[in-house]
């Protein structure tokens, strides 16, 4: 009776049996692949894209992923169009993969670009109730739209010579 791998590199072996191409795979670098190279790609998409929330470094993560898997298409469309063997159903098969890695690419970069500037467009201040902003617009009206206070007795005094005065001129 078999009971299957017992050892961890068995298990990982096994682990690896049904890949056929590895486009859709759980593991987003494959055996063979350099992970350096994905890690240097993914740290690059967030050095340039900083995002700031947790939804936006998904997307980051997310394009990092679909622009890895697009390269291992164009790979495997290249050993799939060779001269001696040109596999059409293979062709077809990987034409469709990438597009569907192209279009999740530029899907999440759509939605990370809109989320950055709704989220840098906030208004910085903070709540100001309608109730608050009603009053306020009054109070600065009124001080328009007010008639001059009343004169002081030493203003009328002021105001009295100096009309005097211009009368005195005018004559």
């Amino acid at each position: 009776m078999q009971t299957g791998p017992r050892t961890p590199a068995g298990k990982a072996a096994s682990s690896m049996n049904a890949l056929s191409h590895g486009l859709t795979s759980n593991k987003v670098v494959l055996p063979g692949e350099d992970a350096a190279q994905f890690e240097h790609l993914r740290r690059s998409l967030f050095e340039e894209h900083r995002p700031a929330t947790p939804t936006e470094t998904l997307l980051v993560e997310e394009m990092a992923q679909a622009h890895w898997r697009l390269e291992r298409v164009r790979r495997r469309q290249d050993d799939a169009f060779t001269p001696e063997n040109l596999d059409v159903k293979l062709l077809a098969l990987l034409q469709r993969y990438a597009t569907g890695f192209e279009r999740t690419f530029f899907k999440s970069l759509t939605t990370l670009k809109k989320l950055q500037r709704e989220r840098l467009a906030e208004p910085k201040q903070s709540f100001v109730s309608q109730e608050k902003e009603r009053a306020n617009f009054f109070k600065l009206m009124d001080a328009f739209t007010a008639p001059p206070p009343p004169l002081s007795p030493s203003e009328k005094v002021e105001n009295s010579a100096a009309a005097g005065a211009v009368r005195a001129c005018a004559a």
